[in-house]
């Protein structure tokens, strides 16, 4: 099978309205032309408050390996909004060193890549003509985005053409810049209702959030919509459908041009190949509502209303109930709840793996991590490590289901997804969503879907993946507390509370007949080192004991900081009385050329004492320590070494 053409799409906020529709129009066309579709999504605006957060979201742009891509498309009005728009000055940087790698941007030009415009004049045009020819405005107020901003000013120059076409003129002071945000439209209402501009027979918006928050505003001024002002808007959002008076608003061109990308992309990708262009209808694009005193369509608005509805009890009678998942369905499966109760990482895991459920449809969820990502220390928050490793993998259609560290594939990063690379009988849409704390990164979640399914990813999806993130940060301080509870923090070795922890277990899993290894170790001349060269050499004179304590033990064996500058190594097992005498000269060869290795003033020694007992049951693990600690003694009399020289 010849490997099949891979286009990514880079957007921001997907459960947008606006993103939804262009990632319709690219499926639809990559399912026609047997396409992949990769989406690289920050789950959040990118204007979102909290920078370290937006860090985070936008990081998952850096795993895009853009030499195992086809065809990129980005979209222009998501990917800004952080401070410099520094995300997508970031990506075009890169795609800078991709000279030859087909590209384009949605709707704003930018030089490098190939502007894919928003046709949307004829829906423009009918918006006049509806507010003129069907309610008889003559009086018509026009609200556009922010001045000079080349939408803004395409989609006004427009409105005017065709109001003018019409006979009619529209005053300086009814055309009106905004924001394409509420706060235009909040404004506008302002100055309406004091009286700064005269009041019009129709204000038509050039978004539907100006629309809304033109009327909000109004009602507060006890100016009726639509008795006193007929209100029209464009980008027909589940907001609008659902506002107490429903917004008669048009669809915007998005999925056609999301189309147009993909056949831009396919021309340069596959020029002998045929273009299939999609279809599209202006007049199926409006949707009535009482914002301009038509009869609202009550199917298209209960749909909306349902989406948006927080339903907290469903009809178990329904086989197909699990499928029709809502906010409610998420919040009511108390999944945060069996997230943060996690006891260990590996029940962590395991929830997530019970509940990604949620997500369907899917086809596969994969929930992919740093091989570090338990080290609270670890604090990578710029890019991602060369490997990564799948530690979840749910598939709905029995493709290899696993969670957890033991069964956990690592794989290059620069594969993004080792699915990615097999052969398939159909084409997929692969999402990759970024996995973080506050910007520090854990790794990435891939959602894979079958190109024909409509539902792209939305609040569900975004919310259970800030489940996800909460509760791996929380694992990980937890793991961190209970390392620091039994652990020192300076070696890595067991302390005193871990030490008795670990040898019941030890105790427990013993074999008849297993023998018991305990041995004390102490650093000779801690007090001379510390006093001559300073306690940073003293300490690192610890910790080098210790190592070279890690670099001789046995699978079966612990190693202790029991306080300062003493050690403890036990283990059960099959050991003999030779063990004594052989263990002790291994240490000490082994101190010796680290010791030399170090190139110090001063020599790294320590002295060690060993006992074996034969039946590891018969004798108290104190008892044993003692007595190693006063052979370790008589060796250090012996070897005429102590504390202070």
């Amino acid at each position: 099978m010849t490997k099949r053409k891979r286009i990514a799409a880079f957007v921001a906020y997907p459960e947008l309205i606006h993103v939804r529709r262009i990632l319709d129009g690219i499926r639809e066309q990559c399912k026609t032309y047997d396409y992949d579709l990769c989406v690289f999504s920050s789950n959040t605006h990118l204007s979102f408050p909290h920078e370290e957060y937006v860090q985070g979201e936008g990081n998952i742009f850096e795993l895009a390996n853009f030499d195992a891509l086809d065809g990129v498309i980005l979209d222009y009005s998501t990917l800004t909004g952080d401070p410099g728009d520094k995300m997508l000055k970031r990506l075009r940087e890169r795609l800078a060193n991709y000279p030859d790698l087909p590209k384009c941007i949605l709707e704003v030009p930018l030089e490098g890549l190939h502007l894919i415009e928003n046709d949307n004049e004829a829906v423009l045009r009918e918006m006049c003509r509806h507010v003129i020819e069907v309610h008889g405005c003559k009086n018509i107020c026009i609200l556009t985005g922010n001045q000079g901003f080349e939408v803004a000013e395409k989609r006004l120059a427009i409105f005017l053409d065709e109001i003018g076409k019409h006979g009619l003129e529209v005053t300086p002071e009814h055309v009106v810049y905004g924001d394409f945000w509420y706060f235009g439209g909040d404004a506008l209402a302002r100055k309406i209702a004091s009286g700064e501009i005269s009041r019009p027979d129709a204000v038509i918006c050039a978004s539907d959030c100006m629309a809304i928050g033109l009327m909000d505003r109004l009602a507060k001024y006890h100016i009726k919509v639509p008795g006193d002002i007929v209100v029209i808007g464009f980008d027909a959002t589940d907001e609008g459908a659902v506002n107490p008076t429903p917004l008669s608003s048009f669809d915007p061109g998005d999925v056609k041009m999301g189309a147009d990308a993909v056949d831009y992309l396919r021309s340069q990708i596959e020029p002998e190949k045929e273009i299939i262009p999609m279809e599209g209808n202006v007049m199926q694009s409006f949707h009535p509502g009482a914002s301009c005193g038509c009869q609202t369509d009550p199917s298209y608005a209960m749909k909306r209303f349902r989406d948006a509805l927080y339903v907290s009890s469903f009809n178990h009678a329904d086989e197909d109930y699990m499928n029709k998942f809502s906010l409610g369905t998420l919040m009511e499966s108390y999944a945060l709840e069996s997230f943060t109760a996690s006891k260990s990482s590996e029940e962590c895991l395991q929830n997530i793996f019970n509940y990604a459920n949620l997500l369907s449809p899917f086809r596969n969820f994969y929930l992919c991590l740093k091989e570090n990502w338990l080290d609270i220390e670890d604090t990578m928050m710029h890019g991602y490590p060369e490997e990564m490793k799948i530690y979840v993998a749910n598939s709905a259609v029995e493709e290899g289901s696993y969670c957890g560290e033991a069964n956990a594939v690592s794989f290059p990063t620069s594969i993004m997804l080792p699915k990615l690379e097999e052969d398939r009988e159909e084409a997929h849409a692969f999402y990759f969503s970024p996995v973080h704390f506050n910007g520090i990164l854990l790794g990435f979640a891939v959602l894979q879907r079958e190109l024909v399914e409509h539902p792209a990813l939305h609040t569900i999806y975004r919310n259970w993946l800030r489940y996800v993130n909460n509760a791996l940060e929380m694992i990980r301080s937890k793991e961190r507390l209970q390392t620091l509870s039994v652990r020192d923090e300076m070696t890595g070795a067991y302390n005193r509370r871990g030490m008795y922890e670990i040898f019941r277990d030890m105790l427990a899993k013993a074999k008849q007949g297993d023998s018991l290894f305990a041995s004390v170790i102490d650093m000779d001349g801690l007090k001379y080192v510390n006093d001559t060269f300073g306690h940073g050499e003293g300490d690192l004179g610890i910790k080098t004991v210790c190592q070279v304590l890690f670099s001789i033990a046995k699978e079966n064996e612990i190693i202790v900081r029991s306080g300062g500058d003493e050690f403890f190594l036990i283990g059960i097992g099959s050991y003999t009385k030779d063990a004594e005498a052989i263990r002790a000269n291994e240490f000490t060869q082994a101190m010796a050329k680290w010791s030399e290795r170090l190139e110090k003033p001063y020599n790294v020694s320590a002295s060690i004492g060993c006992v074996v007992f034969e039946d590891c049951h018969k004798v108290s693990l104190d008892n044993a320590l003692s007595e190693a600690d006063e052979r370790m003694y008589h060796y250090k009399l012996r070897h005429r070494r102590h504390r202070s020289v």
